[in-house]
């Protein structure tokens, strides 16, 4: 018989390790394991600055807005507020200044209320003694409360 011929087991150990690096790299450079940390990474940190940018919702929206000058007496701004946020209001107020036809202050419109729950409506009527002839423009100057 024939005497088989054994190849060197160093040189079989040295294709093994040159076949594991060329997967190991053929892997990483097919975005593996190591690529989808870092997608994951990038995710997470978009989340966190999308949540950033998220605008606060204001305390209170007010609207419909409305100078209502029937009274010849008075006259009383009217519009809806509502509470946005999670805390029940014990006191709130809103004001409005009065302008004449030149432009100048000639008075204030006020509304206030007791007790307004947290996501809660109020329909108000800011009021002021000022003769409804007199009064060409006006603007909200404040909401407050507690």
């Amino acid at each position: 018989m024939a005497e088989k011929k054994k190849k060197p087991i160093g040189k079989i150990v040295l294709i093994v390790v040159v076949v594991l690096v060329a997967l190991g790299a053929f892997g990483s450079l097919s975005g593996g394991d190591k690529g989808s940390d870092s997608s994951t990474s990038a995710g997470a940190a978009k989340t966190e600055q999308t949540e950033e940018k998220k605008p606060e919702q204001e305390p209170y929206t007010i609207s419909d807005e409305t100078l209502d000058t029937s009274n010849p007496y008075g006259v009383k701004i009217t519009g809806t507020l509502v509470n946005n946020t999670d805390e029940d209001k014990s006191y709130l107020q809103i004001e409005y200044n009065l302008y004449d036809a030149d432009g100048a202050q000639i008075g204030t419109a006020l509304a206030n209320i007791n007790n307004l729950k947290a996501g809660g409506t109020w329909k108000f009527e800011a009021t002021s003694m000022e003769k409804p002839e007199d009064v060409a423009n006006w603007e909200r100057v404040d909401v407050s409360g507690f």
